[in-house]
């Protein structure tokens, strides 16, 4: 096997090895999450685990670092087909928070959970934290009014992460529009003045 042949062997492993842990929190909680249950549901023996995440930090940060990239990749996704304008990028960034699954939000509460007992886990998400800010900052709506949505869409997020939002799809979808039509009120009442 050649070293690119190895390479997507190991890149479809850590994706399995991620699913399947995923899977795991989302279903039975941070706390389940063993290197013996990620065993048993990927069929991957434990010493292949361990050699490839030396503890369950590493492998719980390794799964924040996947969760992020996929966070990423649809937020390019939404800006790449959203019209060529000054609010794109800040539209994008709304609209990938919005549009995220029942399963990303299991896991992230579940991380959220680790994080309470091992407050370091999220030193992984603090720099991207910091480059959603300068986004913000650099917005044609500055950083007060693009953090009002910004943090408007992060409480959503929170209540239906904690399993509080009694918003119905209905209402969801509402909201959503909402806060699109809010940012782009709040560019054209920038660009009068």
């Amino acid at each position: 096997m050649d070293n690119n042949q190895a390479q997507k062997a190991n890149d479809s492993l850590r994706l399995t090895i991620f699913r399947a842990a995923e899977a795991i929190v989302s279903e039975q909680g941070a706390s389940q999450l063993s290197f013996t249950s990620l065993s048993e549901r990927t069929g991957t023996d434990e010493a292949t685990l361990r050699g490839m995440f030396p503890d369950r930090e590493a492998l719980l940060v390794a799964m924040i670092e996947h969760r992020l990239e996929r966070f990423r990749v649809r937020w390019g996704a939404y800006e790449s087909v959203l019209p060529d304008e000054p609010m794109r990028e800040l539209k994008a960034l709304l609209l990938s928070n919005l549009s995220e699954s029942s399963e990303e939000k299991n896991l992230d509460s579940a991380i959220f959970a680790a994080a309470a007992s091992n407050p370091a886990l999220l030193q992984t998400t603090a720099d991207d934290v910091q480059g959603l800010f300068d986004i913000l900052a650099k917005s044609p709506l500055g950083l007060a009014q693009a953090s009002i949505l910004f943090f408007s869409v992060r409480g959503y997020r929170l209540f239906e992460q904690i399993g509080i939002c009694p918003m119905t799809d209905e209402q969801r979808t509402e909201f959503q529009e909402q806060i699109m039509r809010l940012a782009r009120t709040l560019y054209e009442q920038g660009n009068e003045k």
